[in-house]
């Protein structure tokens, strides 16, 4: 009987991997663990759901704590995974975070590079940090190399900024699974706003290209209108990791500044617990960012029928796909005419509809389908080479 060829898929980044990444790859191997694969078989290391669960190395981590996990990674990624691939005779090495192994003893590669910050945005990464990441990015890329990407603006970012010399393939990812609470019973004294009160809702790390500033600006705007005078603006996430990153206290001054720090709300990060309810009782869901490679909070504000406001950055656009108001990226006044075009009941039952409709483009389901049919493309090729 013939051999399935096998795909040995790394999930050990999940020690410490946040928002994307981490969504990415953890509706990934759900899926996976739901396909019955005739073609391929796949080898998940390390246990999954258990580092998944870990909290060693998330949250505030003391100097010790890095130094090991950087240790510990690279181990992983030259040492763990080429003896994998030669003890479990694998074909092909997949990984979600960017990163292959110096070594792969003549097993085909995929990677997925979700966006080009580490090339574009030098200022916001440790220098040594950033040039060590970036050279193993393009150490671990061979001639056997297949890259996915999350949307077509990155695939041409990729070819850009990483290689032009592999193939690369898109494929659409799924959001979180989001929790439905009974009654849409949103807990409003847990976020911090009054009973009942309307708010717009961004969801979010804060960090500096998430654009919040020009939000806050736009919302202080609004709130002249005698329709939004009593709105809310919700920020929610955690703050952004490291000096390099973090912008909340930019906001809390500029909310200051504006006299409006009472209107702007920051409960932190949000549990999923309670994220389907904070979606749903939301008037819109706005993102304004500078740059993205995806935007997961599009898709779970479409599923959840939230209207959305997104900028013209090519792949929040791409992704809403007509679904969305969309306002000139840095133009604070098209902001603010896209957030008042919503007070429109026709405009805000479209935008619905038509979120529902594309949502049906992101199930796990589809992101499985298609990212194990560029595999067994791979894979084939492999065989045949």
């Amino acid at each position: 009987m013939k051999k399935k060829p096998r795909a040995l898929i790394d999930a050990f980044h999940l020690f410490q991997a946040l928002t994307g990444i981490r969504t990415y790859t953890t509706q990934l191997l759900k899926g996976i663990e739901a396909l019955d694969s005739e073609e391929i078989e796949y080898k998940i290391y390390p246990n999954w759901r258990w580092v998944n669960e870990t909290q060693f190395l998330r949250g505030k981590v003391n100097v010790f704590k890095k130094v090991l996990n950087h240790v510990i990674y690279f181990c992983w990624k030259q040492v763990c995974i080429p003896l994998l691939i030669l003890f479990k005779r694998i074909d092909v090495v997949i990984t979600t975070d960017y990163l292959l192994p110096f070594f792969k003893f003549n097993a085909k590669s995929v990677t997925v590079v979700h966006d080009t910050f580490y090339w574009e945005l030098k200022g916001k990464y440790n220098p040594l940090w950033r040039q060590y990441f970036i050279t193993s990015i393009r150490l671990g890329l061979d001639s056997r190399t297949h890259i996915i990407t999350t949307t077509e603006y990155i695939t041409e970012k990729v070819k850009k900024h990483v290689t032009n010399r592999h193939e690369l393939s898109v494929v659409y990812q799924a959001p979180n699974d989001l929790i439905r609470v009974e009654n849409n019973s949103l807990d409003y004294q847990k976020i911090g706003l009054p009973m009942g009160a309307k708010y717009f809702l961004h969801v979010g790390i804060f960090e500096e290209r998430k654009n919040l500033k020009l939000l806050i600006r736009s919302f202080a705007k609004l709130l002249e209108n005698e329709f939004y005078e009593d709105f809310y603006l919700v920020l929610a996430g955690a703050r952004g990791v490291g000096i390099f990153h973090d912008d909340f206290q930019n906001l809390v001054r500029l909310s200051k500044e504006l006299c409006i720090v009472e209107r702007v709300i920051m409960p932190g990060f949000v549990h999923s617990d309670d994220l389907d309810s904070l979606y749903r009782s939301s008037f819109a869901y706005v993102f304004p960012s500078k740059e993205e490679g995806f935007g997961i909070p599009i898709v779970e504000a479409m599923k959840t029928g939230t209207p959305l406001i997104v900028s013209n950055q090519p792949a929040l656009v791409e992704v809403a796909k007509g679904a969305a108001l969309v306002f000139e990226l840095e133009n604070e006044a098209s902001l603010h005419d896209r957030m008042i075009e919503l007070s429109d009941v026709e405009t805000r039952s479209e935008l619905i509809r038509n979120g529902h409709l594309r949502a049906q483009d992101f199930t796990r389901e589809k992101f499985t389908d298609q990212f194990s049919e560029v595999i067994f493309k791979v894979v084939e090729k492999s065989i045949s080479g």
